[in-house]
């Protein structure tokens, strides 16, 4: 599915409307430095109904919110190459299959990560216009 967005309200809009109808599973999100990524997954925690505040896990690595399910939120940005911590973390996310696992900038760890996931990249086109690509993958 591709979909243009036109602001950041409209990225958090399609993350909600996509997390209304999500249980659980892997979501890997690509795009540059300012593309979108967290503003997606506000709105993805918005859909799965996170109350709290959704930012940048980019100095932590992993925030949880709990929701309808969790989101548990990995940004693997600071890694220069794949850390095996961060690695367990995110497996014992999936293997729990209790929420959603969304991963920024999953190109860096994507020899790791399960043959069975969404992927999300949001392409920066101008200041204020996105576009998102969906899809669902599987490598089995």
């Amino acid at each position: 599915m591709r979909v243009i967005s036109s602001s950041d309200k409209e990225t958090r809009d399609f993350g909600a409307k996509l997390g209304k109808k999500l249980g659980n599973g892997l979501i890997c999100l690509y795009g540059d430095l300012g593309a979108g990524k967290t503003t997606f997954v506000q709105g993805l925690a918005k859909g799965l109904g996170i109350k709290s505040k959704v930012a940048s896990p980019t100095f932590t690595y992993q925030r949880i919110h709990k929701g309808r399910v969790k989101l548990y939120h990995f940004d693997c940005y600071r890694l220069e190459k794949p850390d095996t911590l961060i690695l367990e973390e995110i497996s014992e996310a999936i293997k729990r299959n209790d929420g959603i696992v969304a991963v920024e900038w999953a190109e860096k760890i994507a020899d790791f990560l399960p043959a069975k996931r969404m992927e999300i990249s949001l392409e920066y086109k101008n200041e204020k216009t996105r576009r998102i690509i969906t899809k669902n993958y599987d490598r089995r």
